[in-house]
């Protein structure tokens, strides 16, 4: 019974010998290994023989009716000769990873951030704080350790009813992203009464007229790098400074 199917298979080989090349579907591969053996020959033919039933190696029926034609059995003997071409998996689009927005550091005074002067460092006239953190860095700053910008959240204050407090970048470009203050001050604690950018008037002229003449310090006015000198000796900011009623023991 074998010698029939053999001799119809080296015919079936010798018709399709000139063929080349290795096929995408791999027909006649019964046990999914990417190759079609003498053995899964002979059970192709003999289910088109009828003696052995289609399901036993489904990848010979490829039109899937139950049967197995010459047409499929040629379509096995290129697979045994030429082998089989595994498809490649399709490849899975992976969606293009966003760059995370960085959002810059802020800080939006409270007037609780406000406090009595003396328990503040001071560097040479003026007071220093940072509630963000950046203490260290803004006195060197101030030191003249490290070169400006000053770290945003630092607030520098001469007297208590005025201060100036570094923002995020692009709040106020034109000041290097200072924000300028009046307060008022009592034993309760501080009153914002004015805050913003070039707006905002103390005595006279806008804060930032001021200090927009010492752009190399930050816009930080000292005595001797552009800015109008004030009034105000240092004995007198000392006693202004000492004098904050925030200082004031509570009851």
């Amino acid at each position: 019974m074998l010698r029939i199917p053999l001799i119809l298979i080296v015919a079936l080989l010798a018709s399709v010998a000139a063929s080349a090349g290795a096929l995408d579907v791999c027909v006649g591969d019964c046990d999914g290994n990417g190759a079609v053996g003498i053995d899964e020959l002979l059970t192709g033919v003999n289910i088109a023989l009828g003696t052995v039933v289609a399901t036993r190696c489904p990848s010979f029926d490829v039109d899937a009716d139950g049967d197995v034609a010459i047409n499929e059995i040629l379509g096995g003997v290129r697979s045994a000769l030429d082998g089989c071409v595994v498809p490649e998996p399709t490849p899975t689009e992976t969606p293009e990873e966003s760059t995370p927005t960085v959002t810059p550091e802020d800080f939006v005074a409270a007037p609780s951030d406000f406090e009595c002067l003396t328990r503040q460092e001071r560097v040479r006239h003026f007071r220093i704080a940072n509630p963000l953190g950046h203490l260290d860095a803004a006195l060197a700053v101030a030191r003249g350790e490290a070169p400006p910008p000053y770290p945003v959240g630092t607030i520098l204050q001469l007297v208590p009813v005025e201060a100036m407090v570094k923002r995020a970048p692009g709040f106020f470009p034109e000041a290097h992203d200072w924000e300028f203050f009046v307060l008022g001050v009592s034993t309760a604690g501080t009153e914002i009464r004015q805050r913003g950018r070039g707006e905002v008037v103390n005595i006279g002229s806008p804060c930032f007229a001021c200090h927009g003449a010492a752009p190399q310090t930050d816009f930080v006015c000292e005595n001797t790098n552009g800015c109008v000198p004030l009034d105000l000796s240092e004995a007198l900011i000392t006693f202004l400074q000492s004098a904050d009623p925030r200082c004031a023991p509570s009851p």
